[in-house]
């Protein structure tokens, strides 16, 4: 929930001009303009929410290892499914027995983000994309391990080694690089203007599409069912912002964040004494989009009559 998806998608659109500067974005394993299948197989499967694809690890190793043969230069793999379901080991076996390895050094790029607005964010994915039905109490314990970025980080840095690890943070602290110009002068493409995107990339839903889409996803179809209408609800909830037809509340309340960054401060003074001088890892009171929410007309709360008139009214007349 950093980011990803936005930055994986310029890669894509840009794989051509990047090649021609020696950084070669695999076009063999890619799928949703990110290296997921690679991701998910290494780790053991794809999980139940994932659509699959019949080749097997061998077969996209074998493919990777072909691309990477014609390529003298650097590599760039992404997938936020190596996060969420780490297995550096079988990685790094991968990369060697690809040819990744074979006069390159590998760095793992982690970007990491302050985790009340982590957790709410990834409850917002899992909803609109996962089938998750549960509730967001629910989810943050569920889910406290993902952002324990002590934890997380020492699983890679017992395989590629502390020095590997390059550690950003999302959205950037005062001081840093915007996103995409750290990640570009990361990959020594500081000078180099990409194509970006025309549309926004996967969008947050508000309290009330959320709650549609909850409801959606008790109903007895698979998950890939159950994001029919992923596309829409989230053009509708972009298009919706700020115009006072649903509430656009955050789901976690003050009180709630604070517990949230109490149960993590140790492990981040940790990360923050290793990869940033030891200067706090988030600002205490960072400005938030969210509470300029607060501003907006208020909203009856709750998944009224009108609101569901409204939403399936825009699904029957949405057109891309």
């Amino acid at each position: 929930k950093t980011g990803s998806t936005f930055l994986q998608r310029v890669f894509y659109d840009n794989r051509g001009e990047l090649r021609t500067r020696g950084l070669l974005y695999p076009e063999a394993n890619i799928r949703g303009f990110g290296h997921h299948d690679i991701a998910f197989l290494i780790a053991g499967g794809y999980p139940e929410w994932a659509t699959k694809q019949d080749k097997p690890l061998s077969t996209l190793t074998a493919d990777l290892a072909a691309e990477i043969a014609a390529h003298r230069g650097s590599l760039l793999f992404s997938s936020e499914n190596f996060y969420l379901f780490p297995a550096p080991g079988a990685l790094k076996d991968l990369l060697e027995n690809s040819g990744a390895l074979s006069g390159r050094t590998a760095r793992i790029v982690v970007y990491i983000r302050r985790q009340d607005d982590a957790h709410e964010s990834w409850y917002n994915q899992r909803v609109k994309a996962q089938g998750e039905t549960g509730t967001i109490e629910e989810s943050l314990e569920s889910f406290h391990d993902l952002w324990d970025y002590q934890r997380q980080l020492a699983l890679w840095a017992q395989v590629f080694g502390e020095d590997a690890l390059i550690v950003k943070r999302y959205p950037p602290a005062s001081g840093d690089a915007p996103l995409l110009d750290g990640i570009l002068d990361t990959l020594g493409l500081a000078d180099f203007v990409p194509r970006l995107p025309q549309k926004s990339v996967n969008v947050r839903e508000n309290r009330d599409i959320l709650s549609f889409q909850r409801e959606l996803n008790r109903l007895p179809l698979t998950p890939q069912e159950k994001r029919r209408f992923h596309r829409e609800l989230m053009t509708l909830s972009e298009r919706a912002k700020g115009r006072g037809m649903f509430d656009e509340r955050p789901l976690l309340g003050r009180d709630e964040r604070e517990a949230i960054m109490a149960r993590y401060a140790a492990g981040n003074a940790a990360v923050a004494k290793r990869y940033f001088g030891g200067d706090p890892l988030f600002p205490a009171q960072p400005e938030r989009a969210r509470e300029a929410a607060g501003l907006a007309p208020r909203v009856e709360a709750g998944l009224t009559d009108k609101k569901m008139v409204y939403i399936l009214g825009w699904l029957l007349a949405y057109k891309d």
